[in-house]
């Protein structure tokens, strides 16, 4: 007799993980029933090829469907050299096909993982969803048929393995050759019983690299998130004591204590501060920062990405590097909570825009700058050169209803300095003033306060009598 468990696990690493009626046959029928009790084998399409038993070879041959006499009524035969045709019944043909998908639910529901469950590259990759093991977070990932000839191209097209901070992969029964990553047979550590799919998560505890920085993980707060969620809906923002994270139509604060920051002199809440500060890009790295000081800061992103990752259960980085460059970019929306204020400071009013939105908000765009890898082609050689770090132009906006900017009452009434805003976004940036008004030179001053700016953002002209902003303007209101 065969054991169809263990059979079960490699035959999940073929390319077509099905079992012919003769196998299951030959196997304990309480193992059949148990896999296909619980759905982990279901029939599918009779076979197309049968082995003779009609006479001693054993070869196999493509069924032939004939009609028997009787109308309606087919019958199968395949081709012998001793005999003719040879009669095959029908139900030699069945098959029972393992549900790859169902099987990588079970494991993810066994190993208690929390996070988007996807598969990567249908039939091949499934990405399973994290928890926190031997001193940090861990993404895990399971991998059939990696020894198969296109198993090497299965890495480059999941790319999530690549981006996880602490990949842990799971594979049925052959594992892939020279891989960096922790990799487990499933044949090793997993069992099939009456009572379910048991894993040996104590042996994978110990066989994986520890980490020295360790999270609690247990008080750790969650965001219950879809497992479409991608990080680029997320926004943070970041005060004194706490964040507040909103994605889709979900709105939550987290205190220092939710998020397991000690206070605000803990380095990993540092550096997320830092991110909020700069707009959530760090600048390119210095020929003057020590090695020793990079490696220190590498090792905090790290840390923050496992930290981040398990507040937020969504698939892939929430920072990712900028390659060639020393920077950090948060795939994430995060900025200060600034009251009073925009969240970003501008170089230049020239380089802030202000437009009257239909509803009557007002939404103010910044121009800034952002990090990124650069390759250009060298004109004697033709050859592209070594990366470095560029900069490019971005833009970051906020929506303000006048109330919020100190520029209406309650009621929603603009206030005079609210009026001549918004009087100058409908004039294209003019208005025809004495040059010691003071409704203009109150919003002159408001709007100093609210983007953080020395100089003031009008300029007068006196002989012409004419204000004109140093920033740009637009209205939408018809």
């Amino acid at each position: 007799m065969t054991d169809l468990v263990e059979q079960f696990w490699l035959r999940c690493d073929e390319a077509e993980p099905v079992f012919s009626a003769d196998e299951i046959r030959w196997t304990p029928p309480q193992q059949f029933d148990l896999l296909h009790g619980r759905g982990l084998l279901k029939e599918t399409a009779r076979a197309t090829w049968a082995i003779c038993n009609a006479c001693g070879d054993g070869h196999m041959e493509e069924v032939v469907w004939m009609n028997s006499g009787a109308p309606g009524h087919l019958e199968a035969f395949i081709p012998c050299p001793e005999v003719g045709g040879a009669p095959v019944e029908p139900d030699r043909l069945r098959r029972w096909a393992v549900d790859l998908d169902l099987t990588a639910r079970m494991i993810r529901e066994t190993l208690g993982l929390v996070g988007s469950f996807s598969p990567l590259v249908p039939g091949r990759v499934w990405g399973l969803g994290r928890r926190h093991l031997a001193g940090r977070f861990r993404d895990f990932f399971l991998v059939c048929g990696a020894m198969l000839a296109d198993g090497h191209t299965l890495w480059a097209r999941s790319r999530h393995i690549e981006d996880a901070p602490s990949p842990v992969i799971l594979v049925p029964a052959w594992a892939p050759q020279q891989r960096s990553e922790p990799v487990f047979r499933l044949a090793d550590i997993a069992a099939i019983t009456g009572s379910g799919l048991t894993l040996d998560l104590d042996y994978i505890a110990d066989a994986v690299p520890r980490d020295s920085y360790s999270a609690p993980a247990k008080s750790v707060a969650n965001f219950p998130v879809g497992e479409d969620a991608r990080w680029e809906e997320l926004r943070i923002t970041v005060s004194e004591r706490s964040i507040v994270a909103q994605l889709r139509a979900q709105r939550r604060e987290f205190g220092l204590d939710d998020l397991q920051f000690t206070g605000n002199e803990d380095r990993l809440w540092q550096v997320l501060c830092a991110f909020a500060r700069l707009g959530g890009q760090t600048p390119a790295r210095s020929t003057s920062v020590s090695g020793k000081d990079a490696a220190t800061f590498r090792k905090q992103v790290s840390d923050l990405r496992q930290r981040l990752a398990t507040v937020f259960p969504i698939a892939g980085e929430p920072i990712r590097a900028v390659h060639g460059t020393g920077a950090y970019r948060c795939v994430f929306q995060i900025g200060l909570d600034r009251q009073d204020g925009f969240p970003v400071r501008p170089d230049e009013w020239e380089d802030c825009r202000f437009v009257e939105l239909q509803d009557g908000r007002i939404r103010i765009s910044v121009k800034s700058k952002e990090v990124f890898a650069a390759r250009t082609r060298s004109e004697e050689t033709q050859r592209l050169t070594a990366i470095e770090a560029g900069e490019r132009e971005t833009v970051r906006s906020e929506e303000y209803d006048l109330r919020a900017l100190g520029l209406a009452n309650d009621s929603g009434i603009p206030t005079a300095e609210g009026s001549v805003l918004l009087d100058f976004l409908r004039d294209g940036g003019k208005q025809y003033r004495r040059g010691d008004d003071k409704d203009v030179l109150r919003l002159g001053q408001r709007l100093r306060t609210w983007m953080a700016m020395d100089s003031g953002p009008f300029q007068f002209t006196l002989s012409r009598r004419l204000w004109t902003t140093a920033f740009e303007c637009g209205s939408l209101r018809r």
